[in-house]
């Protein structure tokens, strides 16, 4: 006996609609403004410094002044975190807390190079681990800052690419994203069950592993009954769909795990790098600037 069911409908018209985008921010273009205008002012005071006051020491003005423009920055960057997960209540939207954590954290590398005159990046190379630890962990300080800023720009590339990936099945798959997809895809298999009930366990097993499979796996005509055979054939549309909808689903999932575990990564080196430069910042600021620690000839 032939059920007759609704077919789902099968978007024709998949790479002409748009259902969903990645949202844009005016802001990325104010902060990356604001960040080149203010290391700009940095770097010809830096130049200026150069000329009039001779051989520059990270301990003296206005190097000693970059390092702490560096550290503020650090701090300033790093409360990207705090507006994303514990003081939500703070003015603006989080991706635009996104973009000053980027272009801030983009120039704050640069003023801490500045404040150490290139020293371990063009000269005095650091030859061994223990050079790390010098000066309240200076040399450490500057490269967990570098190691820190390179690999969240790379992580923000990445993000930006996966994101990407995202929007664009989201937007050819006729659905949209995870919770549609997957509310879709219990339908489909809803209607396939009404279509297997009654048939044969050949057609059942047909049906249950071309799911399985992803559409993969589809039987010929010739290894179904005769008499379900038209019933296969009104079935597979729907099988082709729900293999469709998942492969677009496994794709959207695999972005969102490597964005998840690219951010998991980035806060746990954030937090090692922060402890480094806070200790490196603060002993500098009780013994050079604030002078409660006295040095020890």
């Amino acid at each position: 006996m032939s059920v007759t069911t609704k077919q789902p409908q099968v978007s024709q018209n998949r790479g002409l609609r748009r259902l969903w985008k990645s949202p844009t921010s005016r802001a990325r273009w104010f902060w990356l403004t604001m960040s080149v205008l203010f290391y700009l002012v940095i770097l010809v005071w830096y130049y200026y410094a150069v000329r009039t006051q001779g051989d520059p020491e990270p301990f003296t003005d206005p190097w000693r002044l970059f390092g702490i423009f560096s550290y503020v920055l650090v701090l300033v960057t790093a409360s990207y975190s705090l507006r994303r997960r514990f003081v939500r209540g703070l003015p603006g939207k989080v991706q635009n807390w996104l973009w000053m954590h980027t272009w801030l954290g983009v120039i704050t590398i640069l003023i801490a190079l500045l404040h150490e005159n290139y020293v371990y990046v063009t000269h005095e190379y650091c030859r061994n681990l223990s050079c790390l630890t010098q000066t309240y962990w200076a040399p450490g300080a500057l490269f967990a800052l570098i190691f820190l800023v390179v690999s969240g720009v790379t992580g923000r590339l990445l993000d930006v690419w996966q994101t990407r990936v995202i929007a664009r099945e989201a937007s050819s798959n006729g659905i949209g994203i995870e919770r549609s997809i997957e509310e879709h895809l219990r339908t489909l298999k809803y209607t396939v069950g009404r279509y297997s009930a009654g048939k044969s366990d050949e057609f059942k097993r047909a049906c249950a592993e071309a799911l399985e499979s992803q559409g993969r796996t589809i039987y010929p005509d010739s290894e179904v009954a005769s008499h379900e055979r038209a019933d296969w054939k009104r079935v597979q549309p729907t099988l082709l769909e729900h293999a469709r909808l998942e492969r677009s689903l496994v794709r959207q999932k695999r972005a969102r795990r490597i964005i998840q575990a690219w951010r998991t990564l980035h806060i746990l080196l954030a937090s090692i790098a922060l402890a480094v430069i806070s200790y490196h910042s603060i002993m500098e600021l009780l013994t050079n600037v604030l002078h409660i620690i006295k040095i020890t000839e």
